[in-house]
């Protein structure tokens, strides 16, 4: 009877031990994202600024270069991808909240937007012969027929940029994250269905098409005429 009570008690013990360890370790894992998200936010917004500031120099500098303009460019574009893919991966380890992701998402949606409009002020000053390529898609849609159709959009822009890497400048962007620059974006162009495709301010499209199509729509329509600058 007395080992019964011994068993009992010690059984207890490591029950409520293992029950301690894991709320103990729950806290740290959730700590843990917390400063990945919030890591992640900071590095968005110090980008953002950094490239405001490049920018505007650059772009207030007598002796203004065109090329490095262009290529500081795409280069900061590329380097957002790549904070886009690392942090998917991160999300797909860890488990952030909604909020943070939804966040997360914001930053890179507002450096793109930046981005986006930093592209118009080169075209204009150096005439420049690249693309732009808005794609507005909706974030976390739960309608299948809007995943499907975007998976498709991505997949035939994707192929567009790997195959002209330094001619078109592609900008996906979420439409549905209650932005206001990205607002005033649809009402410019009238869009108000995603997925949609801006290509050089001046096409829209919002039904899937091929990638013949779609260079044909780039690269056949010749420079833009209708270069649309947002300011805040």
């Amino acid at each position: 009877m007395v080992n019964s009570k011994n068993a009992f008690w010690q059984a207890l013990v490591v029950t409520v031990f293992i029950f301690i360890a894991g709320l103990v370790l729950g806290f740290y894992v959730e700590l843990s994202n917390v400063n990945k998200s919030d890591l992640l936010i900071r590095n968005a917004e110090v980008d953002l600024l950094d490239q405001q500031i490049k920018m505007s120099s650059l772009t207030n500098s007598v002796n203004f270069n065109c090329e490095v303009a262009k290529n500081n460019l795409f280069k900061f574009a590329d380097d957002i991808y790549a904070d886009v893919v690392k942090f998917e991966e991160e999300d797909g380890q860890s488990k952030f909240t909604v909020n943070q992701r939804r966040i997360l998402h914001k930053r890179y949606d507002l450096l793109r937007v930046n981005l986006w409009q930093d592209s118009l002020e080169i075209r204009s000053k150096c005439n420049e012969s690249f693309h732009t390529v808005l794609y507005l898609f909706d974030y976390a849609s739960p309608d299948v027929g809007i995943k499907s159709q975007q998976r498709v959009f991505s997949l035939v822009l994707l192929d567009l940029k790997y195959k002209h890497p330094e001619e078109v400048l592609l900008l996906p962007i979420a439409s549905n994250l209650d932005l206001d620059s990205v607002s005033m974006i649809k009402e410019n162009y009238n869009i108000s269905t995603s997925p949609s495709v801006v290509i050089d301010e001046s096409d829209v499209i919002t039904s899937l098409i091929t990638l013949d199509q779609l260079e044909q729509k780039v690269f056949g329509s010749g420079n833009s005429t209708n270069i649309i600058v947002l300011k805040p």
